[in-house]
């Protein structure tokens, strides 16, 4: 990556002379990003060319991730009126495997399977969220229940996912985080942390970005 060959990642990339590699994981991105409901069997014919099935693993999860999280930041009040350019050095990957068994009946075990290093530590956060006691684990499920029905999943995956929001109070901020997130207010977080602590509330926020990230390479890997 150079200044020259990031500056052509605009609005209007696909006007630009990137490399047909390059153009085929920024139209992923965008799809991600703007379309998740667009199945990856109308992006890029030659994604599947370009890119084994690991490396479109590794991109789905890293844009869902990326996405996601600047999601959370704006979430919790904490975007920056502006963002000075930092270089980032490409972090190495682990090669050790956790010491860990996971349930196979997740979908995201089936999803991320063509890499089961990432999968494994996927689902390790997954297994931390649901560990912790700083908001009600039935609201978490509600929240992810919400956040599933907001995209064209496959029906199996709906299930697994699948709760009663009737009866919460939560399930409105999941509409907020996928739609508008610019919307969730100051009085929210407020009311959030004084009823669940500070630690509840950024609980709450990991529960939306991880699920929102979720359920957007689901839907568009087509599973």
């Amino acid at each position: 990556m150079t200044e020259e060959k990031a500056s052509q990642i605009t609005n209007e990339w696909s006007d630009g002379s990137l490399s047909p590699k390059w153009n085929a994981a920024l139209h992923l991105t965008d799809c991600i990003i703007q379309s998740p409901e667009k199945s990856i069997k109308y992006l890029d014919r030659e994604l599947g060319d370009l890119f084994d099935a690991s490396e479109i693993t590794e991109i789905s999860l890293g844009v869902a991730l990326f996405h996601g999280f600047s999601k959370m930041l704006i979430a919790l009040g904490r975007e920056p009126n502006e963002m000075e350019t930092t270089i980032i050095p490409t972090p190495t990957p682990s090669t050790n495997r956790l010491d860990k068994v996971f349930s196979a009946d997740n979908p995201m075990h089936a999803v991320l399977s063509a890499s089961k290093n990432l999968r494994d530590r996927w689902l390790d956060l997954e297994d931390a969220l649901w560990e912790t006691s700083s908001y009600p684990t039935s609201e978490l499920q509600m929240i992810r229940s919400r956040l599933s029905e907001l995209l064209p999943i496959p029906e199996a995956c709906s299930r697994y996912y699948r709760s009663n929001t009737e009866d919460s109070s939560s399930v409105g901020i999941a509409d907020q985080f996928f739609y508008d997130v610019r919307s969730i207010t100051e009085k929210q977080r407020n009311e959030i942390s004084q009823n669940y602590g500070p630690e509840g509330l950024v609980t709450l926020m990991i529960c939306l970005a991880l699920y929102d990230g979720a359920f957007r390479i689901i839907s568009v890997l087509d599973y």
